[in-house]
């Protein structure tokens, strides 16, 4: 079977238990599978796969928007910002990696490497 038809039918397994599909195809999953990657839906993602994905996208994105709009010029640190950035993006990375695996286990999806 092929990566297509294996998202296909991850998908429709998405859709039919009734989870958006903003949650089970993320814009950067999207882009990525645009770009050539072929990842999962984040729901059949092992924990560790999700939690150090999202703390390094968003460590990314939100730390270089606080930067941009409040960080820049103000007295606080680089070390502080690289401190405030990596609490947060762990804290987020977490929780987003305990979502997936709660409704996965919620939902009684299959397993990714059971579609063949």
């Amino acid at each position: 079977m092929t990566f297509e038809e294996k998202l296909n039918i991850a998908h429709a397994e998405l859709q039919a238990v009734g989870i958006w599909k903003s949650n089970y195809n993320p814009p950067l999953f999207d882009l990525a599978r645009r770009l050539g990657y072929k990842t999962a839906p984040p729901h059949y993602r092992p924990f560790l796969s999700n939690f150090l994905r999202q703390t390094l996208l968003f460590f990314i994105v939100w730390g270089g928007l606080m930067w941009l709009f409040s960080w820049q010029g103000s007295v606080i640190s680089g070390h502080m910002m690289f401190m405030i950035s990596s609490s947060v993006s762990l804290l987020f990375g977490f929780m987003m990696a305990v979502y997936y695996k709660f409704s996965a286990k919620h939902h009684h999806l299959s397993n990714w490497h059971d579609f063949k």
